[in-house]
Order: C-alpha cells, then sequence, then structure tokens
C-alpha cells in the first residue's frame, strides 16, 4: 500500500513540476554552425556547456539524430551524467564531416533531464531541449554583385564635318 501511494505521490509531484515549468537545462549556445573544407583536419570536436538550473539532482542524457554527429560526457564515453543543483559539465561533441556530401548539412542534438528518483520504476522527463547544428561542407561565400551604373541614352559622337 505504501509503495502505490509513493507512485502516486510522485506521479503528481513531477506532473505538478512539469506544469510549472521548471526549467532544468542551461546552454552556453543554443545554435551552432560549423564550416568544412575538404583537406581540413576531421573530426570536428565542440565542448556544449550545460548546466543544471534546476531545483533537484537529476540525470542528463545526450543524443543525435545523425550518423555524423554524437555527443557525450567530458573525459568519458557516457552519453549521460547526473548532476546537482547550478552544477555543469562539458558534453563533447564529435562531428564527422568526412561523412557528408557537399553543402549545408542539418541535425540535432537532443538533450533530456529525467528524474533520478523515478528511475526505478518508470521514466520522468524533467525537460528537454534541441541544439540545431549546421554544417557547411566545401561551400564558398559568393560575393554580391556589384551594381554598375549605365546611363540611358548613349553618348553622342562627333560627326566629321
Amino acid at each position: 500500500m505504501d509503495s502505490i501511494f509513493a507512485k502516486i505521490i510522485l506521479f503528481f509531484a513531477s506532473i505538478l513540476s512539469i506544469g510549472l515549468g521548471a526549467s532544468y537545462i542551461k546552454l552556453g549556445a543554443d545554435n551552432l554552425t560549423f564550416d568544412f573544407k575538404t583537406g581540413e583536419n576531421y573530426p570536428i570536436y565542440y565542448y556544449l556547456n550545460v548546466q543544471n538550473a534546476g531545483p533537484q539532482k537529476a540525470r542528463f542524457e545526450i543524443s543525435s539524430d545523425a550518423a555524423w554527429i554524437s555527443g557525450y560526457r567530458e573525459s568519458t564515453n557516457y552519453t549521460f551524467v547526473e548532476l546537482p543543483p547550478q552544477a555543469y559539465i562539458n558534453f563533447v561533441l564529435e562531428i564527422h564531416p568526412e561523412r557528408l556530401p557537399d553543402g549545408v548539412n542539418e541535425a540535432k542534438i537532443n538533450l533530456r533531464v529525467l528524474d533520478i528518483s523515478s528511475l526505478v520504476s518508470q521514466e520522468v522527463v524533467l525537460d528537454e531541449s534541441e541544439v540545431p547544428i549546421t554544417l557547411n561542407k566545401n561551400i564558398i561565400p559568393t560575393e554580391s554583385p556589384e551594381t554598375t551604373v549605365q546611363t540611358s541614352s548613349p553618348t553622342p559622337t562627333p560627326t566629321p564635318s
């Protein structure tokens, strides 16, 4: 009976925290763009700074929607970390532009924050965020065309006399 009551309280507490909009994710960057030209060093490494802005310790998970970019905790290859309130961590983004065609390539990094105490019985998501990633491969910036001044009538030529 006590475990059912505890689960009901946890369920309503989770709904209340989601309803109040408690934000757990504070990012160092929310939109990333990279330029790559064939012949440069790869993979590209980027440190995405993430802070727990929430009121309690939580589990932060990182994933990607594309095979050419992966994220993991700095100094390890884990895709998750448990952070106390106000603590921060760097997730390493490893980007492989050699796997991509020339042009503009887009992907998203997904961050989820889970309630640690609910992981045993169910997964309660406290917060989610997406970081759009744009990789420009072998794109040459085009210059804007110069405007030329043209006269509406031709210049008169002198006639021989």
